[in-house]
């Protein structure tokens, strides 16, 4: 069973994609903000992360850089959500990762389509 780790600082769309990653056959571990995706770190092996662009604090852009460096598999495996997706800035330095971005008012099943790419085109080393 693949593990997702979710990380966002709404606990409402937390709870949304929790259910829908779970109900596609996905264990998930939550985080409400990079630092607690990073200490999930520790006990947890994400085959696929999804994040929040901007949250407080440390920014899902600056999260991409420590999940690589901690887990090099992970670099095609993380896929953003923004509720700014018509921003330029967002989506050239979303770009530049090659990362998916996904706007968070589309039909969040997209996050699920987005999960099971990622597991089929970027296998795990």
């Amino acid at each position: 069973m693949p593990e997702i780790l979710l990380v966002d600082d709404d606990p409402d769309l937390r709870g949304a994609l929790r259910r829908l990653l779970e109900r596609s056959g996905m264990r998930v571990v939550e985080a409400d903000s990079a630092e607690a995706a990073i200490a999930n770190l520790v006990t947890s092996h994400p085959d696929v992360v999804v994040s929040d662009v901007m949250m407080p604090g440390r920014s899902g852009l600056e999260l991409y850089r420590t999940l690589v460096e901690h887990s090099p598999r992970l670099e095609g495996r993380v896929i953003f959500l923004t509720g700014a997706a018509d921003e330029p800035w967002i989506n050239s330095r979303v770009e530049e990762l090659g990362a998916p971005l996904i706007g968070k008012l589309e039909d969040l099943a997209v996050v699920v389509d987005a999960v099971r790419l990622a597991l089929v085109l970027s296998p795990a080393t």
